[in-house]
């Protein structure tokens, strides 16, 4: 199988660990990994096409393609982890809801683009206050760490909509200023609404292609008990060392990671890298993209989403422990 993993991101780290491992080979898949500089849209552009059989994404990447009748199935968990805002060193904004969002009234907002789902974080929170979208602007900084730096150090937007590596990077290094945190679930249920719907799931998964799984049977199960036995090794605190060297080795860290702040940062990411699908997460993430339009309609959590997919950690646990690899670790 042809696996695309994003270099330089935390994303993918789990694919590339069950593959540098060596679990994917012991559960009898012969994985190619292919190193993607380009994102989800170009990952998922070659899982639609053929040249690839597994990529990570979420509903944003896979769901447009679902309605079109593409054949894609998600068939493990891989990272849970949303969007942060940042303000430039010194902001005054508040880190509370809904006083951060009213305070964003007149004031630019820097997303990765517009209609991206970095954007309709954004949207959902000014909506959940009852702030208009209209009344803030949306810059479309891109996707490159170095724009957001350049655009927080001007002062061009008052805060930047950004992943939880680029943020821990710029809050630690740099000095700039956590406003608000996607990724705690406190914060997503003072929200409330859809928003509050989505603390504690996940829907960053592992896609494979119909294809792929039809010439293949077996293989779902097979690639998720290879990336639950990745899940329980790398977490056991025993192993930091050695992650570490393994994603350096291969060019998946982020300049800031290589540091003394990377094992801070494996800390941090750590609980947010997991291969299980929490309960309620298809239903939750699913109203969320239709209500935001990026799905025209709701599409069954049984067309899409594998019954290998464990839905807890103990459930990763139990598994790796019936396969006769308890020693790997405890937790998941």
């Amino acid at each position: 199988m042809r696996v695309e993993i994003y270099l330089g991101s935390f994303y993918t780290w789990l694919p590339y660990i069950a593959y540098a491992k060596g679990f994917f080979a012991r559960n009898g898949l012969d994985a190619t990994i292919v190193g993607d500089t380009g994102g989800g849209p170009v990952a998922f552009a070659a899982l639609a096409s053929g040249s690839a059989d597994v990529a990570m994404g979420d509903l944003t990447l896979a769901g447009p393609y679902l309605e079109r009748g593409v054949g894609l199935t998600a068939i493990s968990g891989a990272v849970k982890a949303g969007w942060e805002l940042v303000a430039p060193k010194g902001s005054t904004l508040p880190t509370s809801f809904p006083a951060l969002a009213k305070a964003l009234q007149g004031k630019t907002v820097g997303v990765v683009g517009l209609g991206s789902s970095s954007y309709y974080y954004v949207a959902s929170l000014l909506q959940a206050a009852g702030v208009p979208t209209s009344s803030v602007s949306f810059a479309a900084v891109g996707g490159l760490p170095a724009d957001f730096v350049s655009a927080l150090d001007a002062n061009r937007v008052a805060v930047a909509t950004v992943t939880p590596d680029l943020a821990f990077y710029l809050v630690n290094d740099l000095g700039d200023k956590l406003v608000y945190d996607f990724n705690s679930a406190g914060a997503l249920e003072q929200a409330g609404g859809l928003l509050g719907a989505l603390a504690g799931k996940s829907d960053g998964l592992m896609w494979a292609s119909n294809a792929w799984l039809h010439r293949y049977p077996g293989a779902a199960k097979r690639f998720q008990l290879a990336m639950d036995e990745a899940d329980v090794w790398m977490h056991n605190p025993s192993n930091q060392s050695q992650v570490l060297a393994l994603l350096g080795a291969e060019h998946d860290l982020a300049a800031f990671e290589k540091g003394p702040q990377g094992r801070a940062f494996l800390k941090q990411a750590l609980p947010s890298i997991i291969s299980w699908m929490p309960t309620g997460s298809a239903r939750a993430f699913m109203r969320f993209w239709v209500h935001a339009g990026v799905l025209s309609h709701p599409i069954p959590s049984s067309i899409w989403v594998s019954p290998t997919m464990p839905r807890s950690a103990s459930q990763v646990v139990a598994a790796v422990r019936a396969a006769g690899l308890g020693s790997l670790g405890d937790s998941a």
